[in-house]
């Protein structure tokens, strides 16, 4: 957690959520228009996950990439992972790191941009370099590198909107919220959560308990249409 707290705080230093969206540029998710990328160029997608997953940033890569890259990776990969990514905790709390830390590798192997897998390999990692008896191969840099990449998923998150009603952070999964509040902007608690619409916007609406040092607002709102949309498909 000290590793993790080190990088979000950097991370957090550079998108600076706290001053509000007049100090940085919104870009919210043209859901169409990646719809369409995902179905006519599917290459050009896969190509930026790459990118945006390598061990090292690619600092070439502009927002809008990297927008393209996470929110796009969904309709390639229509959530397949999921199934394996809900075992990890379970394992994490009863310490099988070993089994954690493949399990979440095959999750990456399908999706190399989903949270769950890259936090659960990072916090496997990051156990095991505790004890080198058992696991002497294993340092912290390692589980840096899942973190790292961890906390660019969660800047390109906060790119797409502020929190608000009118600029809803766009989430492709229910846990990304969590993850994404707990985590990034280091809200703990929160009093209620609605599905609603605004502006023909489908939102999930939390009421915060608190605010924090990197989100103000007592609530906050995040655009779930491909949530929805993936929940409808697997319904049909």
């Amino acid at each position: 957690m000290k590793k993790m707290r080190i990088i979000a705080a950097c991370c957090l230093m550079v998108m600076a959520l706290c001053t509000g969206a007049q100090a940085r540029e919104l870009m919210p998710v043209d859901w169409e228009s990646i719809k369409s990328e995902a179905q006519n160029n599917p290459q050009h997608i896969k190509d930026l996950v790459a990118r945006l997953a390598a061990d090292q940033l690619d600092t070439t890569l502009t927002w809008q990439e990297r927008i393209l890259a996470f929110y796009g990776q969904s309709y390639l990969t229509k959530d397949r992972e999921e199934l394996e990514t809900r075992k990890l905790r379970d394992l994490l709390k009863k310490g099988q790191l070993d089994e954690c830390l493949a399990a979440a590798k095959h999750a990456l192997e399908t999706n190399p941009l989903n949270i769950d897998a890259l936090r659960a390999a990072g916090s496997a990692l990051q156990n095991m370099s505790q004890d080198p008896t058992k696991w002497p191969d294993v340092t912290e840099k390692d589980a840096s590198i899942y973190f790292k990449r961890t906390f660019r998923i969660y800047n390109t998150i906060a790119m797409t909107g502020d929190g608000s009603a009118k600029y809803p952070f766009a989430v492709t999964k229910i846990s990304d919220e969590y993850n994404f509040m707990r985590n990034y902007l280091e809200l703990n608690g929160f009093a209620g959560q609605q599905l609603l619409a605004v502006d023909n916007v489908m939102c999930d609406k939390f009421k915060l308990n608190a605010t924090s040092q990197y989100y103000g607002q007592d609530e906050i709102y995040f655009d779930v249409t491909r949530v929805l949309e993936i929940e409808a498909a697997m319904f049909q």
